[in-house]
C-alpha cells in the first residue's frame, strides 16, 4: 500500500518541480505546487519489478512490441474501463506530446486549424504553433458549478474547412473535467459529420473519482482517430519516459511507426518504462493506484476555499491532479497575486494565464503531495489574497 503521509525530500534528484522551480518563478526557495507529478514514491509493485530488472545487469536494445507489454495494456483497459482494445492497434512513443505532434504533422497541413477546448494544456499551444498549425479555440463554459462545452460553438469550429483536427484532452487539463459519454458521443458525431479527425490525449485517464468515470475515445469513435496515453501520471513514473496509444487504421498506424523509427530513430523503448507499465497494469490494481489520491486532497482544497474564501470557486471536477481555482469573483490582479505568493509566502502555484487567455483569474494548484504540504500551500494562498484585499 502507499504511504501518502511521509514527506520525501526530492531535492538533489534533478526534479523539475523542486530543483528547477526558479526557472519559471525566479526564486529557488519556494514550496512548489507546479508540474503535475506527485511527491510520493511509486507503487511497490513497480519498485519491485524495476529492481529485479536492474539486478539482471544487462540493458541492451529492446522492443516494445511484445506479448507482456501489449497484454498488460489490454488487461488494464478491460479491468479499469471495461473496454476491449485490439493489441495490434497499439503504438509506442517517447511521450504523449511527441505522439500528438507526430500525428498532427501526418494528419494535417501547415496552416490548418486544430480545434482545442480552452483553457488548454500549455504544451498543446506550443506543439500546434511549432508545427505551423493554427489554434482554433472553443472555450469551455463554467455553468452550475460544472465545466461544459458549447456544442453549437464546437460545431461551428469543426465546420470550418481549414480546421481538420480536434485535439481532445480527456480528462481535461487544466479544468479537471471528466467528459460524459453523451458529450463524447456528440463530439464524435460532429467530427464524423464534418470530416474532422480526432487525437485524444488521455494521460489523466486514471485520475477519476466519485461519480466520474473515464470513457476512452475508442468507445465512442465514429471516424478516424488516435488515442495516446501513459501510466506516467497515474503511477508517478514520468522520469522513465515512454507512452503508448492506439491508431486503429493500419496504413495510418504504419505511417506513424515509420516516422518513429525511420525518421526519428526512436523505436527502441526505455526498458524501465516497459517494466513499470507491465507491473502497474498487471499488479497495480486501481484500489492501490496513487491516482486515487486526488479525491481527498481536492476535497481539502474545496473545503478551505468555501470556509476561508467564500467568493472563490473550486468547481466540481473528478479527473486531475491539480485543482483549478477560480479567483475571478475576488477581482485580484493575476501578476500581483503571483508576486505576493512568491515574494511574501514563498509558494509557487501555476498562474491560470499559462493555459491561455481563458485562464486569466485562475490558479492551477497541484494537490499530489502530503497533506501537511498542501495545507501550507493553501494557507499561503489565503494569506497572499488577504494581503491584496
Amino acid at each position: 500500500m502507499f504511504d501518502f503521509a511521509t514527506p520525501i525530500d526530492r531535492h538533489g534528484t534533478w526534479c523539475t518541480q523542486w530543483d528547477y522551480v526558479a526557472d519559471r518563478f525566479g526564486a529557488a526557495d519556494l514550496l512548489p505546487f507546479t508540474i503535475s507529478d506527485m511527491d510520493f514514491a511509486t507503487a511497490p509493485c513497480i519498485l519491485d519489478a524495476v529492481s529485479q530488472r536492474l539486478a539482471h545487469g544487462v540493458f541492451g536494445y529492446s522492443r516494445w512490441r511484445n506479448e507482456a507489454f501489449l497484454g498488460a495494456i489490454a488487461h488494464w483497459y478491460a479491468s479499469r474501463f471495461n473496454s476491449d482494445i485490439d493489441p495490434q492497434s497499439v503504438v509506442y512513443g517517447p511521450s504523449v506530446i511527441y505522439m500528438v505532434a507526430e500525428t498532427i504533422r501526418q494528419w494535417s497541413k501547415e496552416g490548418d486549424g486544430v480545434v482545442v477546448h480552452t483553457p488548454a494544456y500549455d504544451a498543446f499551444y506550443n506543439t500546434i504553433t511549432a508545427n505551423r498549425r493554427r489554434i482554433a479555440p472553443v472555450p469551455l463554459i463554467l455553468k452550475d458549478n460544472r465545466w461544459r462545452c458549447d456544442m453549437d460553438r464546437l460545431e461551428a469550429a469543426l465546420a470550418e474547412p481549414k480546421n481538420t483536427l480536434l485535439l481532445l484532452c480527456s480528462p481535461h487539463n487544466p479544468t479537471g473535467k471528466v467528459w460524459r459519454r453523451e458529450e463524447l458521443e456528440t463530439m464524435a458525431a460532429l467530427c464524423q459529420k464534418h470530416g474532422v479527425r480526432v487525437i485524444s490525449d488521455e494521460i489523466h485517464m486514471d485520475m477519476t473519482w466519485g461519480e466520474h468515470r473515464h470513457i476512452p475515445w475508442s468507445e465512442v469513435a465514429q471516424g478516424p482517430w488516435a488515442l495516446f496515453t501513459s501510466g506516467s501520471k497515474s503511477f508517478n513514473i514520468p522520469a522513465f519516459t515512454g507512452a503508448y496509444g492506439f491508431i486503429p487504421e493500419e496504413n495510418e498506424r504504419d505511417s506513424y511507426l515509420q516516422a518513429l523509427k525511420g525518421r526519428d530513430g526512436l523505436s527502441s523503448p526505455s526498458v524501465p518504462a516497459l517494466v513499470a507499465h507491465i507491473a502497474a497494469y498487471r499488479d497495480g490494481a486501481p484500489a492501490r493506484c496513487p491516482a486515487r489520491l486526488p479525491a481527498g486532497e481536492y476535497a481539502l482544497c474545496r473545503r478551505h476555499a468555501q470556509q476561508r474564501l467564500p467568493r472563490a470557486l473550486l468547481a466540481a471536477a473528478g479527473g486531475h491532479l491539480p485543482a483549478w481555482i477560480d479567483l475571478r469573483p475576488l477581482n485580484v490582479d493575476d501578476r500581483a497575486l503571483q508576486q505576493a505568493l512568491i515574494a511574501e509566502q514563498k509558494v509557487a502555484i501555476m498562474p491560470g494565464y499559462t493555459y491561455g487567455p481563458e485562464g486569466n483569474g485562475f490558479l492551477r494548484l497541484n494537490v499530489g503531495c502530503p497533506r501537511e504540504k498542501l495545507e501550507r500551500g493553501v494557507e499561503g494562498l489565503i494569506a497572499a489574497l488577504r494581503s491584496l484585499s
